[in-house]
């Protein structure tokens, strides 16, 4: 499908996002090319496995193109397939046997109806989703000759995890019953470190990526994690019961985690910089929109990768940070590359 000057190029231009991870600096500002339409899928032509093969074919058109056109620019498209369609933000809810529905667009997860105290582990060793989920990525690596990125299905911090299953009784229970709340959240870390561990046993780490590295480029040896539920809960529940069970679904093979912000969360940056496992933060939406704020409050050494918005655009980005510890999603190719300094 690529030439091998392509692959040269994909690879050399990838190595340059590998920089920023790694503390060094690199030849210029990286840019991941998001496309938003790719891997917008039937989500039942998975589910019933039905036209696998004809789902497959498809994204690998569009991936075929996405990579052509990133490479006749300034940015990077690196060749992946996507799982994200396996229930969306609720794959871990699925998990744990919440009625998760596809309905006008996008799919929906039905609360739990026991207590919040009473949920049980699911049993994972008898999971037909899991089990699914582990032969659909052998069976995405066999079809590409193991030579693309498979991105694993959605994975959410332990928070966002929580209200999916329980809504707004779970606020309650971190106001009443913290131990509790607490219990939950490492019971949810668990199934997703779970998640994490069988595919990297089916697939190799080099070929499973975190679910948001389709307009986040994250290198194999680190791990994503979405916060979006972070903006709706205090400081002090942060650092004191969230952090941990973060911390928790990251197996140890990886360095290290880039956290996902889109909502508006500069109460946390002082916990975000103290943050064991966190290299770094993506920031989009409203989070990009306080990314002063986060480059005056995280640590030197924490990097950004940050997707422009109308309020903080690429020139005030780049006037705050001379291009150094950055990494760019953009949605139109640059023209030209973009310079540190």
């Amino acid at each position: 499908m690529f030439s091998q000057a392509q692959w040269k190029e994909l690879d050399y231009r990838e190595s340059q996002f590998a920089k920023v991870f790694a503390g060094e600096v690199p030849d210029y500002v990286p840019v991941w090319f998001y496309y938003e339409e790719l891997g917008q899928i039937k989500p039942e032509l998975l589910m019933a496995e039905k036209d696998r093969k004809v789902w497959l074919d498809n994204q690998l058109k569009a991936v075929k193109t996405n990579v052509e056109e990133a490479l006749e620019n300034h940015c990077l498209y690196y060749p992946m397939i996507e799982m994200v369609s396996l229930y969306g933000t609720h794959y871990i809810d699925a998990l744990f046997g919440n009625d998760v529905q596809w309905v006008e667009n996008q799919f929906w997860s039905k609360e739990q109806t026991c207590e919040v105290s009473e949920l049980q582990m699911p049993d994972l060793d008898d999971s037909e989703l899991l089990k699914e989920t582990v032969d659909l990525a052998k069976w995405m690596k066999e079809q590409t000759d193991g030579k693309f990125f498979i991105n694993m299905p959605d994975v959410g911090s332990p928070i966002n995890v929580a209200i999916n299953l329980f809504g707004e009784r779970f606020f309650l229970e971190l106001a009443m019953n913290p131990d509790s709340a607490k219990r939950i959240l490492m019971m949810i870390a668990e199934v997703t470190r779970r998640v994490y561990t069988e595919l990297i046993a089916a697939v190799g780490q080099k070929t499973i990526r975190c679910h948001n590295n389709f307009y986040v480029y994250t290198p194999y040896d680190y791990a994503g994690l979405s916060l979006c539920a972070t903006q709706m809960i205090s400081p002090a529940n942060y650092t004191e019961l969230v952090a941990d069970a973060d911390d928790a679904c990251i197996p140890d093979c990886y360095k290290g985690m880039v956290p996902h912000i889109c909502g508006s969360s500069p109460q946390h940056i002082d916990g975000f910089s103290k943050g064991k496992k966190i290299k770094g933060m993506q920031l989009n939406d409203a989070g990009a929109d306080d990314f002063e704020k986060f480059w005056a409050g995280l640590r030197a050494d924490q990097f950004f990768y940050l997707r422009p918005t109308e309020n903080m655009t690429i020139e005030k980005i780049l006037s705050i940070t001379n291009g150094n510890r950055l990494m760019l999603t953009l949605t139109e190719k640059p023209k030209a590359k973009i310079e540190i300094g």
